[in-house]
């Protein structure tokens, strides 16, 4: 209801603990050791992150990295088996929306090339840390908010209801508006795209702060994708890059966020 409901969250965090959950169901059903319950846990949310994305490999991994680290063997083993499973579904029951992103690489020089990937990667980590600040420092306001919980729910329901007449795919994960932008570098499209970043920054960090059933994977990568087009699009207005090469920051920078903010 939350994620449907047009606010800025994520599939990614009820799908893990969904996966954690059957997990340890299994685990006291089958009686296993105790010691062995933790590995179904893994691998749970590893297959609820797999069967949510359609992506068994990265999902696993991600779950390896963040729960369990590399060191326990037959945890990874698991987990990743259970990703591999659940990453069937993806073909049975195809309800994945999300379009590839084709990219091409710039062709300038090294030299130039290690220049604006470094620029990138400063306005990056700095929009990261801010990111991850506003978000604790939200959680903190909303435990000061006298209303009650079910108006604090109407109060974020009313922001994406607003948000909704100016730009409607800029609403739930927002991974729509992302792959709709143009890429003509025009100073109009900088600023728009800019002030559309700005509005959905601020629009994710209440609705994750709020504590409210919902993941900050989608929308934190939509706010990467949208700083990268950003840079992007200051590149080809400046005579750095194409306009076919804007995509390729941009997929850079959504993973470089979302590593800056997770």
């Amino acid at each position: 209801l939350s994620v449907s409901a047009g606010l800025s969250l994520g599939r990614e965090g009820p799908s893990v603990q969904i996966g954690s959950y059957i997990g340890c169901l299994v685990a006291r059903w089958t009686h296993i050791l105790r010691g062995e319950r933790k590995q179904l846990l893994a691998a749970g949310a590893g297959a609820g992150l797999a069967a949510a994305f359609a992506a068994p490999l990265a999902s696993s991994l991600l779950v390896i990295e963040s729960i369990e680290r590399f060191d326990a063997p037959k945890t990874a083993i698991t987990t990743l088996l259970a990703g591999v499973v659940a990453g069937v579904a993806s073909t049975v029951f195809p309800i994945s929306s999300y379009h590839l992103i084709q990219v091409a690489e710039p062709g300038f020089s090294f030299g130039v090339q290690v220049k604006y990937f470094l620029l990138l990667a400063v306005i990056i980590s700095v929009c990261g840390k801010l990111y991850s600040m506003m978000m604790v420092s939200f959680k903190r306001v909303y435990a000061t908010v006298k209303s009650s919980v079910y108006m604090k729910m109407f109060y974020l329901l009313l922001v994406a209801y607003i948000i909704s007449f100016m730009q409607v795919n800029l609403t739930g994960g927002g991974e729509q508006f992302l792959l709709e932008q143009a890429q003509s570098g025009s100073h109009a499209q900088i600023m728009w795209v800019t002030a559309m970043m700005l509005l959905h920054f601020g629009f994710s960090v209440i609705c994750v702060s709020s504590g409210l059933p919902g993941g900050s994977f989608i929308p934190t990568l939509v706010t990467g994708g949208l700083l990268g087009q950003i840079v992007g699009l200051l590149g080809v207005e400046y005579g750095v890059i194409e306009p076919e090469n804007v995509s390729y920051v941009m997929l850079i920078s959504m993973s470089a966020f979302l590593v800056a903010v997770i």
